[in-house]
């Protein structure tokens, strides 16, 4: 039977430590770990006075870290336990996505429900203005969709570097592309063109980006018959950087 030998004497400890970042809570144990040990080093170089002084605020602190510690930790699993963990403790990640979801929200297959008591829409002028910009977003038969691909990874300060394309895409089989004569996207301000045009139906009027953050996009759908609807997404990447 083979054993394996720690090259490094504690090594092993500090491999542990780590991984203990993948998450709040192993975060929040580090934390407490650190804490104790600077306290440790400071009394173990203390001189002789320090110890005649029991009231010595690193004293204090190392009396009532503890009960505060406590108290915290009390606070955190009674009220916001979904907190605690990050995706990778999960063994199926769409736990992870429903945790923070409303209680009468899971266990359905299809449903709707907002996080807190839902405020009585009463406002007649604003009820109407919502359903004809819904009934005119349908009407335009036609969505904005994006994916994105990480070219570099963001390694701070860096910026990290993304490979996104953007495209239309009909909503149902009533809505062909080829109804769709050309698509005008405005992009963000920093771009050397901001806004740029296509006509080429059979790549689903793709635009090609690399970028290394977020910004909203807009396109402009002229149909051949001539009407014109606008479509726009925020372009999310992965891991949110905002920069």
């Amino acid at each position: 039977m083979k054993h394996s030998l720690d090259p490094l004497p504690g090594s092993g400890l500090l491999h542990t430590a780590a991984g203990m970042h993948k998450n709040p809570l192993g975060l929040i144990a580090l934390f407490i770990v650190m804490v104790y040990a600077i306290g440790g080093i400071v009394l173990w170089t203390a001189k002789d006075p320090f110890y005649n002084n029991p009231s010595h605020p690193v004293v204090l602190f190392l009396a009532l870290f503890p009960v505060a510690v406590l108290l915290v930790f009390f606070v955190l699993v009674a009220k916001y336990h979904t907190h605690l963990y990050g995706p990778g403790d999960y063994s199926n990640q769409e736990h992870f996505v429903l945790t923070g979801a409303p209680k009468e929200w899971k266990g359905s297959t299809t449903g709707i429900a907002v996080n807190g008591k839902p405020v009585a829409l009463d406002d007649m002028p604003l009820l109407d203005r919502l359903n004809a910009s819904y009934a005119q977003m349908l009407e335009c038969g036609f969505v904005l969709l994006h994916q994105s691909e990480v070219l570099h990874p963001r390694t701070a300060p860096g910026n990290g570097l993304y490979k996104v394309r953007v495209w239309i895409e009909a909503l149902d089989s009533t809505s062909p592309l080829e109804e769709i004569e050309s698509v005008t996207y405005r992009l963000w301000n920093d771009f050397p063109q901001t806004v740029i045009a296509t006509s080429n139906q059979p790549s689903s009027f793709d635009l090609w980006l690399k970028i290394y953050g977020e910004f909203p996009i807009m396109a402009l759908i002229k149909k051949r018959n001539g009407d014109t609807f606008e479509l726009t997404r925020h372009l999310d990447l992965p891991g949110r950087p905002t920069d």
